[in-house]
């Protein structure tokens, strides 16, 4: 579920604990992922002996970049390290932190700290340079920065981590490099898994106050249904969604994100730059409302500032359906998330898999960041980010042409 928090924000430092990580990694593998809130069955890095030829290079000086498709990631990630036996930290948003008092506890014996994705967060940066200086462990970012469920398909990287890559860089008393490591995670089912979608998708029909039609294509079933979930959210928050829809879908849903931005512009009195995509638009957006609902004495009346915040979220949710996924290949695994998808978005909440699940991670070739500094001119950050984008998703079409698992099959109509 792609959501933000606008709770008053605390830093959580790091904290590792050698004892404490490998006993969590082991509670992790052995009960953790494949318990109900996860479903992973398997765990399998496809090319470990990337990772220790990295390791040979530069130690522990590693910038490790995956995708953020599933929830159930950073446990799919600290399975990988236990593999590879690889000290690792992780930049985690400082809402998980808030969970409950065991759960900060847990993360940062296990080396996380948190980190306010949509203010300054001077400390967080400080704790990643020092990480890739020191090079004890390696640092862990998600530059997708939330979670999609859009497995096959990359959401555009945020900066961040290239800047903090390249900074720490930089900053190095000595000569040996950080390697940024792009990594791809796949995650797919390993059974049939079409009784329990179907199930979800009832229950999709249910709330939207429909029934499933099983005569219909599912692709086109899944849309119409999602336009129906769409129509009851906007009718929450006082919005109306127009009949006409068209043939072209994600230029309807972009059309109204795009009416909703505008108008949050005005409201908080912010312009749009020259070249600013509405994603970029409605980031800056969000920043701002956070920094009004954080400050001690906020500038607004809290329902406003909650109505706003619930405007905005709605814009970004809307940017993330990214136009024909599930037309271009109905599998079994995109048919799963984007219900799942649609399913959290209507309710604002995390829902657990349907079904035992494998999860396939792949590292990308490492980038040598001593070499890359030593490129002069401004928007390095951005063509180093893109570099990272592009081989996370070489390396998920990879991936995918290699999986073998049910979710990789078409999501045929149900069997009569």
């Amino acid at each position: 579920m792609l959501e933000f928090s606008d709770k008053g924000y605390r830093y959580f430092e790091s904290k590792p604990n050698r004892f404490a990580e490998g006993l969590l990694r082991w509670f992790n593998l052995r009960l953790y992922l494949p318990g109900k809130e996860h479903r992973i069955d398997e765990v399998e890095v496809m090319n470990p002996e990337v990772v220790g030829d990295a390791i040979k290079r530069a130690g522990h000086r590693l910038l490790l970049l995956p995708n953020h498709p599933t929830h159930s990631d950073p446990q799919i990630m600290v399975e990988a390290f236990r593999q590879l036996k690889l000290p690792a930290s992780f930049m985690a948003a400082y809402d998980v932190f808030l969970r409950s008092p065991l759960t900060a506890w847990c993360m940062q014996r296990m080396g996380c700290f948190s980190v306010d994705r949509e203010g300054s967060d001077r400390a967080s940066m400080k704790e990643a340079l020092n990480i890739l200086k020191d090079g004890q462990r390696a640092l862990t970012i998600f530059p997708e920065g939330n979670v999609y469920l859009t497995n096959d398909r990359v959401t555009p990287f945020l900066e961040g981590p290239a800047f903090i890559g390249l900074k720490a860089q930089k900053d190095s008393v000595d000569d040996s490099p950080v390697l940024a490591l792009p990594v791809s995670i796949k995650v797919t089912h390993l059974t049939d898994a079409r009784p329990q979608v179907l199930g979800r998708l009832r229950e999709l029909a249910a709330e939207v106050g429909s029934e499933y039609d099983s005569s219909a294509d599912p692709v086109d079933e899944v849309k119409r249904l999602g336009l129906l979930a769409l129509r009851k959210v906007m009718a929450s928050l006082a919005r109306s969604l127009p009949e006409e829809v068209g043939d072209d879908l994600p230029a309807f849903l972009g059309g109204v994100a795009s009416e909703i931005i505008v108008e949050l512009e005005k409201d908080l009195e912010l312009s749009a730059k020259e070249g600013e995509d509405l994603v970029d638009r409605i980031r800056k957006i969000r920043r701002k409302i956070h920094s009004l609902r954080i400050a001690e004495e906020s500038a607004l009346a809290d329902f406003k500032a909650r109505t706003l915040a619930a405007d905005a979220m709605l814009a970004y949710r809307l940017l993330t359906y990214p136009g024909t996924y599930l037309e271009e290949n109905p599998s079994l695994d995109r048919m799963s998330e984007t219900v799942e998808k649609i399913l959290e978005d209507l309710r604002s909440e995390t829902l657990v898999p349907v079904a035992p699940r494998r999860a396939m991670v792949l590292f990308g070739d490492p980038i040598d960041l001593a070499e890359e500094s030593k490129e002069a001119g401004r928007g390095l950050s951005s063509r180093l980010t893109e570099r990272f984008e592009a081989q996370v998703q070489s390396g998920l079409d990879s991936l995918n042409q290699k999986n073998d698992c049910p979710g990789s099959a078409p999501f045929a109509p149900e069997p009569k």
